[in-house]
């Protein structure tokens, strides 16, 4: 914050210190080496790890919880924290530990900046572990393929879909199938129930509720996975054919990319989690096939 000299009263500047380190480790290894048929195995594991040592600027609670993550001393560069969600009451609204360690539907300061303490850590929005896993397959001429990539230790937040009202041209997701619909259903559901308009009128923060709510540990998501990344099947044909009809090397190729999951964590419902590290405006990475001849005069 300056003195609003210039007509600016916040500007930018680099007001922390972090340290960081890493490692990165690839394994080659040849499994199978027959005449006629070999496997070689690619591995390669890489591993970072950073942390805020310094940093000299305010923090509000609403900075903490929303977005990809935010910086905090002692911790990493993007880390993602909650409100502690304390599941549903008699009328199915959600609760909430608030800044004044109290269990409330709606009394959350979003602006609070003294204490914070009340936020439940979740862990960094960046991948700590990455890398990749290939095998390939060797059988005369023909030659398989297959590579996989992984990614673990980050968090993500789940979309915020849970509002206090709605209307015809809101589309739901089907978490809404177990929402809380009648008394007693909060022990066996987290899923907040649609609000009525008498609920409205007992509560005029209820969209404080469901901002929590969108914002607290329940709505949030392991980001690691494992993906087939690739897999593609190949052909030399043998020199004695070829020869025979003029042409010094022929070969096809099918290769599928991007093909699926492996590995994702369950509450991203099918959604993506690579997605949602591109911050849920990129379309999600489309599969590939592709088929090809080459012929050599």
């Amino acid at each position: 914050t300056t003195m609003g000299v210039g007509g600016v009263v916040d500007k930018m500047a680099n007001v922390a210190e972090m340290k960081a380190h890493g490692v990165e480790v690839s394994l080659s290894t040849t499994n199978i080496n027959l005449k006629n048929f070999r496997w070689t195995t690619d591995f390669i594991f890489s591993y970072t790890k950073n942390e805020i040592t310094k940093m000299n600027s305010s923090k509000r609670a609403i900075d903490m919880i929303t977005g990809s993550g935010f910086g905090l001393q002692g911790y990493p560069v993007r880390c993602l924290f909650s409100i502690p969600f304390r599941g549903l009451n008699e009328d199915g609204l959600p609760m909430f530990l608030n800044e004044d360690k109290e269990i409330t539907v709606s009394d959350i300061n979003f602006q609070e900046s003294n204490d914070i303490s009340f936020l439940k850590y979740e862990g960094p929005s960046e991948p700590t572990v990455t890398g990749s896993f290939g095998n390939t397959f060797s059988y005369k001429g023909l030659k398989l393929n297959v590579f996989m990539t992984y990614s673990f230790g980050n968090k993500l937040r789940l979309d915020p879909v849970f509002k206090y009202s709605y209307s015809d041209l809101d589309a739901m997701p089907k978490e809404f199938k177990n929402r809380w619909m009648i008394p007693g259903d909060e022990r066996y559901t987290h899923v907040p129930v649609i609000s009525s308009k008498r609920q409205h009128n007992k509560n005029g923060s209820l969209s404080y509720a469901y901002n929590a709510y969108n914002n607290s540990d329940v709505r949030v998501a392991d980001g690691g996975f494992i993906r087939m990344k690739e897999i593609s099947l190949s052909y030399d044909f043998p020199k004695k054919l070829i020869t025979k009809i003029g042409f010094n090397s022929l070969s096809m190729k099918l290769q599928g990319t991007n093909l699926f999951l492996i590995y994702a964590d369950d509450k991203l419902n099918g959604q993506d989690p690579e997605f949602f590290r591109s911050g849920g405006v990129a379309a999600p990475v489309p599969k590939q096939f592709t088929f090809t001849l080459r012929l050599g005069l």
